[in-house]
């Protein structure tokens, strides 16, 4: 049998329904427990100024565990039935926090201190409930119930239903009053991580990492919710996030379907941590999002999530080449709230599937870019440059074509552009930034942008292949002047940059590129960019160019060194240094 790495539970959040239940066999105890919790607050009477809150402690896996009970007013109104004497309805509230815990000072409600524990709050539940006389929104079973909601953090989820009759038994409030949870009772917040040493946690993050490219490759370009968190400004890696809405959730893994969020995160301050503590390395979580997914969870379907959000982890570590099990050298085995072991639990692993979406919708792009008429270059760029959602009656008018060959464009770029619920919209934030570049390369010439991209098709049909400063001249409309009259050699590029910033990445790529592929000498190479106000901008040099980092690689470095006793030779330095740019 396969062995996993038994990955971390941390944030949790479930609502129970105790009191009612459909089946008929098992009895309902209606507000029992509610009653006792009140007489409970009744009997401390004063010694809730002499001697604070009521506290037990409870013997919890195999620890002890630090409770309190307190309560608050829950604005609703009295019920108005015979049954019901309490003349103001309020919520109770049991904070637990596991003793040995290293955050722990001796405060169970404060909330600093439950890192590993959390609160059970219970509300009272009626037929008509409201709230200053209006109505209040909840489920009606017939009957009054009890939603008891526990939120907690690093405690194995499936334990919570033993947690709360644990408790409750401390305080005198019958366990058995918990025994059998309502088939509605669900889960709010669902999260699981592996800690990973600072060192080892980079190819999860990376731009062609798993966290980036799902929200560039399956989230559509304005449907549905998209969120996507890069904040590196504290140390690589600090707060990163992409968002899976659970209709996209297959795409990533086939079966899979919760909405989800993929997390690579430190703590607030990680510069107050050494490297023997286990903040000083980062998280990797996913969680599962209620607002992302349709579906409500289950306490029933708990395992099933679970399940989904360990996969959803294993096979982004497995992708990134960081390993699957507890044997693997990337994990930190000092976190106070997970144990690196295995699990026999079967986790099923594929094969990353991201980089064949991408492949698949560059060459999609590629394809119908090449077969593209003016009308489908106008819709095109209508959707690329519009902010909201488009009818394809609105794209007729906007464009000034005739609704039926909105159709046909939209027939003839299937996998371009989708049609769902009567808009329309790009497949994919990676889609869009493919299109967008090559709109923004072609410029007025677009007859040629379309022939570049049929050459394409025609050296990937006939398996020529192309390098890669071949590939980053067609897709950003490169020219090169060999002859100019104020430098050894002039580079413009068609592309326009949106800000100086994406030009200088650009730079960085054709400064690469070109030196693997064309010449190591980068001496005297110019480069001029038009930027999409219309002004331009000559980048002099490529030769001591500094990218987007503001740094030249040593390995550069050392290579102009080389050269440049050759290059002076024969190169007229009087009339490079007074040349005026161009442009």
């Amino acid at each position: 049998m396969s062995r996993y790495l038994k990955c971390a539970p941390h944030e949790g959040d479930v609502r129970f329904t105790f009191g009612v239940h459909p089946d008929p066999a098992v009895i309902d105890h209606g507000l029992a427990p509610y009653y006792a919790m009140h007489g409970l607050m009744k009997e401390w009477g004063d010694k809730w100024k002499s001697h604070g809150k009521p506290s037990r402690e409870v013997q919890f896996r195999g620890k002890q565990w630090a409770t309190v009970f307190d309560y608050s007013k829950s604005g609703l109104d009295p019920w108005s039935h015979q049954s019901f004497q309490i003349e103001e309805v309020r919520e109770f509230h049991f904070y637990f926090v596991a003793k040995d815990s290293p955050h722990y000072s001796g405060r169970p409600a404060d909330q600093d201190q439950r890192v590993e524990g959390g609160t059970i709050t219970v509300r009272p539940r009626w037929p008509n409930l409201t709230s200053n006389g209006k109505p209040v929104s909840v489920p009606d079973y017939g009957g009054p119930y009890l939603d008891v909601q526990v939120q907690a953090s690093n405690i194995p989820h499936e334990s919570y239903l033993t947690l709360v009759k644990r408790v409750m038994d401390a305080y005198g409030i019958a366990g058995r009053y918990f025994d059998q949870p309502h088939p509605d009772s669900h889960i709010n917040d669902l999260a699981y991580y592996v800690r990973l040493y600072r060192s080892q946690s980079g190819p999860l993050f990376a731009p062609d990492g798993p966290i980036a490219r799902c929200h560039t490759l399956i989230q559509g370009d304005r449907s549905g919710y998209r969120k996507h968190v890069e904040d590196n400004t504290k140390l690589p890696g600090y707060y990163v996030t992409a968002t899976v809405e659970d209709e996209k959730a297959s795409e990533l893994i086939r079966g899979h379907k919760l909405g989800k969020e993929l997390k690579h995160y430190y703590p607030e301050h990680p510069e107050v941590y050494d490297p023997d503590d286990a903040p000083y390395h980062p998280k990797f979580e996913v969680s599962y999002q209620t607002a992302r997914t349709e579906e409500t969870v289950r306490w029933d379907d708990l395992a099933d999530a679970r399940r989904e959000l360990e996969e959803t982890i294993l096979n982004c570590l497995e992708w990134c080449g960081i390993a699957t099990t507890a044997d693997g050298s990337a994990f930190v085995k000092f976190d106070p709230y997970w144990t690196v072991e295995n699990t026999n639990k079967a986790r099923k692993l594929v094969a990353c599937p991201l980089p064949k979406i991408e492949d698949d919708q560059e060459h999609r792009v590629m394809k119908l870019w090449g077969e593209m008429t003016q009308s489908d270059r106008d819709v095109t760029e209508l959707l690329l440059a519009d902010g909201g959602k488009i009818s394809p009656q609105e794209a007729a008018t906007r464009t000034g074509y005739t609704y039926r060959t909105i159709r046909r464009v939209i027939d003839r770029l299937e996998g371009l552009i989708e049609h769902s619920y009567g808009e329309l919209e790009i497949v994919s934030k990676h889609v869009q930034q493919k299109l967008l570049k090559r709109v923004r390369a072609a410029g007025g010439n677009f007859e040629q942008a379309i022939g570049s991209a049929v050459m394409d098709l025609a050296d990937e049909a006939e398996e020529r292949p192309q390098n890669s400063w071949t590939r980053l001249r067609r897709e950003y409309a490169i020219s090169i002047d060999t002859e100019p009259a104020d430098c050894r050699k002039l580079l413009t590029i068609g592309y326009q940059p949106a800000d100086r910033d994406e030009a200088r990445e650009l730079l960085d790529r054709v400064k690469s590129r070109y030196s693997e592929h064309v010449e190591n000498n980068l001496f005297g190479v110019h480069v001029v960019v038009t930027y999409q106000d219309g002004s331009k901008e000559r980048f002099r040099d490529l030769a001591t160019f500094r990218g987007i980092n503001g740094t030249t690689s040593v390995e550069v470095q050392q290579r102009h060194r080389e050269h440049n006793d050759k290059v002076r030779e024969g190169f007229d330095w009087d009339s490079w240094m007074t040349a005026e740019p161009t442009g």
